[in-house]
């Protein structure tokens, strides 16, 4: 299952947050789990692997410092990809209190949405596999990495793109959710050897350091990177690009669930 909430959130004091909130985040999303049901709370958050959903912070205004005024109004995005998750979060109402780090606020508004204009029901997946298989095969992806992104390497974390490092993490956040339902588990292996023929073909990016606070920060990049598909079956790109758009959804690379690998994805026939 495929489906985003979004919180409405009043501020009830006054502030600061780090540049990238997402550990506040995560655990706020954690403290809204077990306000429904405390053994789904301590589930989702001893589950090793993981967790199937994504978190961000919107603005209703553009601002040039991460000061938050008492009365403030902002938007919690929680990012969904496991009907059970999400079944609890739906439980979620107006006037419950959610604590973001330091500051306290109160919901006042829950609005729930599917990506991609997709009907929004559990088996919703399907329509988005049902869609690509019924679409023209896309000549090339590009994907604009709004967050930092890195991946995990043997000797660091690794800050440059390649396809196995990215439909490799996809891979992992698909076989996270719940998709027994939709298709088998995706074999990593078979989606490694198709992105020896996806080719980076554009690029206009760099590196960026962002920090949860004043001691703790990580190196990712940001920016544009294009993948030319020609050399792919139109059975490889469908899957391919059907991964892609489950992207943009899911994240790439770690620590997605606290804001980092957040991506929109466009697929060009040209």
């Amino acid at each position: 299952m495929l489906g985003t909430i979004f919180f409405t959130l009043h501020f009830n004091n006054r502030g600061s947050l780090p540049e990238l909130p997402g550990r506040f985040l995560h655990a706020a999303v954690f403290s809204l789990i077990s306000s429904i049901d405390e053994e789904a709370g301590v589930y989702w958050h001893d589950m090793s692997g993981i967790k199937p959903f994504t978190v961000g912070l919107d603005y209703q205004h553009r601002r040039r410092d991460y000061v938050i005024q008492k009365g403030d109004i902002l938007y919690l995005r929680i990012n969904v990809w496991h009907r059970d998750l999400w079944y609890v979060l739906e439980e979620v109402l107006e006037s419950m209190r959610v604590q973001i780090g330091p500051l306290q606020t109160t919901i006042v508004d829950v609005h729930y949405e599917a990506p991609f204009d997709l009907p929004l029901y559990e088996e919703n997946t399907l329509d988005l596999v049902q869609w690509r298989l019924e679409s023209k095969p896309a000549r090339k992806i590009e994907f604009e990495f709004l967050m930092p992104t890195m991946f995990n390497g043997t000797h660091g974390d690794i800050t440059f793109p390649t396809a196995e490092l990215i439909f490799a993490s996809i891979v992992d956040k698909w076989n996270a959710g719940d998709v027994e339902d939709v298709l088998d588990v995706l074999d990593k292996p078979r989606i490694k050897e198709l992105c020896e023929r996806v080719i980076l073909s554009d690029w206009n990016g760099q590196t960026k350091r962002i920090y949860f606070g004043r001691d703790r920060g990580y190196t990712g990049f940001v920016g544009g990177f294009t993948f030319n598909l020609a050399k792919l079956s139109t059975e490889e790109n469908q899957l391919i690009t059907i991964l892609a758009l489950f992207g943009q959804h899911c994240g790439v690379g770690r620590l997605s669930s606290q804001g980092l690998g957040q991506v929109r994805v466009l697929l060009k026939n040209k």
